[in-house]
């Protein structure tokens, strides 16, 4: 039987069914859907909560002269280290001094005037017949005697505290002179911190209260110093609050080891990793891959060369894993659409 001749026409329509055929297949494979695969690892996990906080100190010392004064004496600058009772710096006592014995004096006069007093009304109180009118007198009479011996231990108080001493050893962090012959106010201070004494203050909301404990391990993390992991724990939960603009929070306290006091400061912010609860060799998935399907966690996987949705149960979440409690296993892979 003879075959048909092929003209050009028909060359044409097989040529524009191939294209046809081309576009669809192009259509449909950019219409699926593309995913990213992931696996599922056995790993170690932790639940952590973060508490944002600051580098404070327990042993912390704010002095300053009970009045103003003309300082004599500077002991120290700023950032020296000084010992314990070391001066850090005195005032002029001459007018101190001069005051003291204007009160002594007063205090002598009050003294005649008191002995006087009971000379005159001697006769009367000797025998018990003291009326209303002398008991007043009296008591009057005692009461401005003690109020001059007062000003006199009051102004030999402030005559000895004309030197401020520092009660520990530490580092003068604030100094408001640097050189004497200047005048201070009695509202000036002077600031020693002992060094060893530093400690991460953070703020727990009272919402999370009960999920943290005494003795639960802690990353702390300084912005000054992020590559830097400090390991401590928890030390004490205040028992009372604190208000702040976003609620109520109670005060965390952390130990810092010392190996880390060198490079510490007063004030560096960071953050603390409380380790709520940890596994060791666990299933886990990049929190990434999960979905939620009716209120329950679920994944995508390849059944048959179709993509199912099946359903899983997980545990404690930290750093974009989750923990697979059930559902999967180990090396088995899900799918999400990008």
């Amino acid at each position: 039987m003879k075959m048909p001749r092929l003209t050009k026409k028909h060359y044409a329509i097989s040529g524009i069914l191939v294209l046809i055929g081309l576009f669809v297949f192009w259509r449909l494979r950019a219409s699926a859907p593309v995913y990213d695969e992931y696996t599922v690892e056995t790993r170690d996990i932790q639940d952590v909560l973060e508490l944002s906080g600051k580098v404070s100190a327990s042993g912390i010392a704010t002095l300053r002269f009970a009045a103003g004064g003309f300082v004599t004496y500077v002991g120290a600058q700023e950032g020296d280290q000084v010992k314990k009772w070391a001066t850090l710096a005195s005032i002029d006592t001459r007018q101190l001094q001069k005051i003291l014995e204007q009160k002594l004096n007063l205090y002598a006069i009050e003294r005649g005037t008191f002995d006087q007093v009971q000379d005159d009304y001697h006769d009367r109180t000797s025998v018990g017949n003291v009326d209303q009118e002398l008991r007043r007198i009296l008591e009057k009479n005692q009461y401005e005697l003690e109020n001059t011996v007062k000003d006199v231990e009051y102004q030999d108080l402030a005559l000895k505290l004309a030197r401020i001493n520092s009660p520990i050893d530490g580092i003068l962090v604030h100094s408001p002179v640097t050189v004497p012959f200047v005048q201070v106010a009695a509202t000036d201070n002077w600031i020693v911190v002992d060094p060893l004494s530093l400690e991460f203050l953070a703020d727990l909301d009272e919402t999370e209260i009960a999920r943290v404990r005494v003795g639960q391990k802690v990353t702390v993390v300084l912005d000054a110093y992020k590559e830097d992991k400090i390991e401590t724990s928890i030390a004490a939960i205040s028992y009372a609050p604190k208000e702040t603009t976003t609620g109520t929070t109670y005060e965390v306290k952390l130990k810092l080891p010392r190996e880390h006091m060198d490079k510490l400061r007063v004030g560096l912010n960071g953050t603390a990793l409380v380790v709520l609860s940890e596994k060791a060799g666990v299933l886990t998935l990049p929190t990434a891959a999960l979905k939620l399907v009716s209120g329950s966690s679920a994944v995508t996987v390849l059944e048959q060369g179709k993509y199912v949705t099946k359903n899983v149960v997980t545990g404690i979440e930290n750093d974009g894993l989750v923990e697979l409690v059930s559902g999967l296993g180990a090396g088995e892979h899900v799918y999400l659409v990008k």
